[in-house]
């Protein structure tokens, strides 16, 4: 059995929602968010885009590219909006990720990064392919790691990144993937790689973060990457990542509301352009460090914000993410577990249905191998509590306490058999020893730990999961893809 078919979903209706708004202050800020767009407006820099909103009725001031979008164009496209979103992975061994209300909650890693971090190193370094293949297989084997992100080596040309990385990953897992946008054309090409490995029942395979730059801008390349997205059928996250105190009011309300209408321009566009199609609402903010001034993802109030917008989308009705555990720690160590504790943990138990942010350090600029492992324990404890507490007449075991009675020990009675798995998460990386016994066993630390699980798991034989035939066909894909995509025309 693949690590995959075992990976632990949470079933729907488990979650312990957690709501840092009043209903109230969610419709004030949802209210203010249309005045501000409907009064300040939009830059869009990509100019289908803002044809395809004046056509509906939008003002649209070509010479400064800005686009006032009436409240009526983002109403309809919040009800045209579909509810439930799902992907798949390669085969029926993998469960299929249903995302919205009453779909279920996963993690992701982080996804588009280009740098890598290796054990016990202070200096980063670019990623390579062989790192690539790496980061995909240690993937596949985490169980709380529901999705697989992006990794993009700096071997070759950028024009051609997204499709050169998906071709890697194709062989190693059987996992949907999470990718971030760079170009229309690269959307096309990703597309195409995944039909070779998908029967058509189980599309979509992956998902694309399309992200509004901040204050208010929607640059070309990344709504281009959208309406592409939207038209061949791979869901969009539309996504915002503004910086309270920077590009954003530093006022943690302001900024929602902010991030809550730069998000609303990216569904009013993907909506006008292809009514129905597939979007998950993924706020990602940020704060200003005022020591340092430098843009912090790891501070507790990135995770109120976080919570908020997770909050935001669900009473839209629409599948929500969250950038889940993130860091600004540039290496894995305590505080970087504690500052993923607390950004990640609210919005997770506020419900989003994927949360990324696993493998992550120096403010979603690098990634670690070991961090990947770290990440999974991390949320498999998330995941637990969000299970919460199930009473039943099973599980509040008064028969079992009469039998056992005064004196007794449980340990040995069929309840606790019956139960001990299920009722408690049980921790790969975990310490569970005395201080001798610790000793006696090498003294290792958790990030020492996983860097055995890492290489424990790289030298086991990679397990294949393409054909010779799509092998063949994906090589040829990216061939065509890399040519094709050679002279492109970048746009930021």
């Amino acid at each position: 059995m693949s690590t995959t078919t075992a990976s632990r979903v949470l079933e729907p209706g488990w979650q312990l929602c957690v709501n840092v708004l009043q209903p109230e202050e969610v419709e004030r800020i949802h209210s203010l968010s249309l005045d501000v767009l409907e009064r300040s407006g939009i830059i869009v820099h990509y100019p289908p885009a803002r044809q395809l909103l004046a056509a509906r009725g939008a003002t649209v001031d070509e010479a400064r590219e800005l686009v006032r979008i009436p409240r009526r164009l983002v109403e309809e496209a919040l009800a045209s909006a579909p509810r439930q979103v799902t992907v798949y992975g390669q085969s029926d061994a993998v469960t299929p990720r249903v995302l919205g209300l009453e779909g279920g909650h996963y993690a992701r890693t982080t996804t588009g990064l280009n740098w890598i971090v290796d054990h016990r190193a202070i200096k980063r370094r670019p990623v390579t392919a062989e790192d690539v293949v790496n980061w995909t297989r240690l993937i596949h084997a985490q169980p709380n790691l529901h999705f697989a992100g992006s990794l993009v080596d700096q071997e070759a040309a950028v024009t051609s990144a997204e499709v050169r990385c998906l071709a890697r990953m194709l062989p190693h897992t059987d996992k949907p993937f999470m990718f971030s946008a760079f170009s229309g054309e690269g959307m096309r090409w990703v597309w195409r790689l995944t039909e070779v490995t998908q029967a058509s029942d189980r599309q979509p395979r992956l998902m694309v973060l399309s992200s509004v730059n901040s204050p208010l801008i929607y640059g070309w390349g990344q709504c281009e990457a959208a309406m592409v997205a939207a038209e061949v059928g791979i869901p969009v996250c539309f996504n915002s990542s503004a910086v309270a105190g920077v590009t954003a009011p530093v006022t943690l309300a302001g900024a929602v509301v902010q991030i809550n209408a730069e998000m609303l321009a990216a569904l009013t566009i993907i909506q006008s352009h292809r009514p129905g199609a597939a979007v998950v609402y993924a706020a990602h903010p940020m704060a200003l460090d005022m020591k340092s001034g430098m843009a912090s993802i790891s501070v507790g109030e990135v995770g109120l914000m976080s919570a908020a917008c997770v909050q935001i989308g669900r009473h839209y009705g629409l599948p929500t993410a969250s950038n889940g555990i993130c860091t600004d720690a540039c290496t894995p160590d305590p505080m970087a577990t504690l500052e993923k504790w607390a950004n990640g943990y609210l919005p997770t138990m506020a419900g989003a249905n994927v949360n990324g942010g696993a493998g992550s350090l120096a403010c979603v600029g690098t990634v670690s191998l070991e961090q990947v492992v770290i990440d999974n324990d991390l949320y498999g404890h998330i995941f637990r509590h969000m299970r919460g507490l199930s009473v039943t007449d099973e599980t509040l075991a008064a028969d079992v306490i009469a039998r056992v009675g005064p004196g007794g020990d449980y340990i040995t009675d069929e309840h606790t058999l019956a139960h001990c798995r299920r009722e408690y998460y049980l921790s790969p990386l975990a310490n569970r020893l005395n201080a001798p016994s610790w000793e006696a066993a090498g003294g290792r630390d958790a990030v020492e730990r996983a860097h055995q699980l890492v290489t424990d798991t790289l030298a086991r034989p990679a397990e294949p999961f393409l054909s010779g035939e799509q092998s063949r066909e994906v090589a040829h894909l990216l061939a065509q893809a890399e040519a094709a995509l050679a002279n492109l025309e970048t746009h930021i």
